[in-house]
């Protein structure tokens, strides 16, 4: 694993480096992957470290050197172009959820692999907007419903980050100073020492990322 990944922090809230995210996932990852939704995270060193052969960084707007921007209901490749998709974190915030996952469909190649990874217990964060949660069951149902078949479901995060960043938002929403006071160190160590993904968490995880495939 790479030496620049780095713990996350979103006020008092812990998170684990995306990397660390997708370690069970890595292995279908290979060949040619589109990071569709790349944002401004840059995943190509892991992902070539992974033993990936290219990576196509592609998003509505984007830092990232080299990155295309397009919007990803329409993207400009041309169809079954990649071998593997990441999707991370990203179809909470898109406005035609079913119209993206046709055209990621659309540019997979027939036995390739796409990981789809959606929040369902968050709270309420813009990137702009920010429209829905999935349960497990339904985002296994989004994916399958395109035509593809799902293979793996993994949990991601901790009770302590989903709990904590609820009640740190709450807090802030409330503007409450003392509430605020009073949690940060609570949820601050309790993220700090569970920060790894509690796997056995399989109903009511923070978030769910499922491995499908296109036959």
């Amino acid at each position: 694993m790479s030496g620049k990944t780095q713990i996350v922090r979103i006020g008092p809230v812990h998170f684990q480096p995306l990397e660390w995210e997708l370690e069970l996932v890595s292995k279908y990852l290979q060949g040619h992957v589109l990071n569709a939704g790349c944002g401004n995270r840059d995943l190509r060193p892991y992902l070539l470290e992974t033993g990936v052969e290219r990576v196509t960084n592609y998003d509505m707007a984007s830092t990232l050197e080299g990155a295309i921007v397009g919007s990803l209901d329409a993207m400009p490749f041309a169809a079954a172009s990649f071998d593997s998709i990441l999707c991370n974190a990203v179809l909470e915030h898109v406005t035609s959820v079913d119209a993206v996952v046709r055209e990621l469909v659309r540019v997979l190649r027939p036995g390739g692999y796409m990981v789809l990874a959606v929040p369902f217990l968050q709270p309420f964060h813009e990137c702009p907007l920010d429209f829905r949660r999935y349960t497990r069951d339904g985002l296994v149902e989004l994916g399958e419903s395109a035509g593809l078949t799902s293979i793996a479901v993994h949990p991601v995060h901790s009770a302590a980050q989903t709990l904590g960043w609820i009640a740190w938002e709450i807090a802030r929403e409330r503007k409450s100073r003392v509430l605020q006071i009073v949690l940060w160190p609570i949820i601050y160590l309790a993220t700090r020492i569970w920060l790894r993904t509690d796997l056995t968490v399989l109903r009511n995880a923070n978030t769910y990322q499922v491995v499908f495939t296109r036959q």
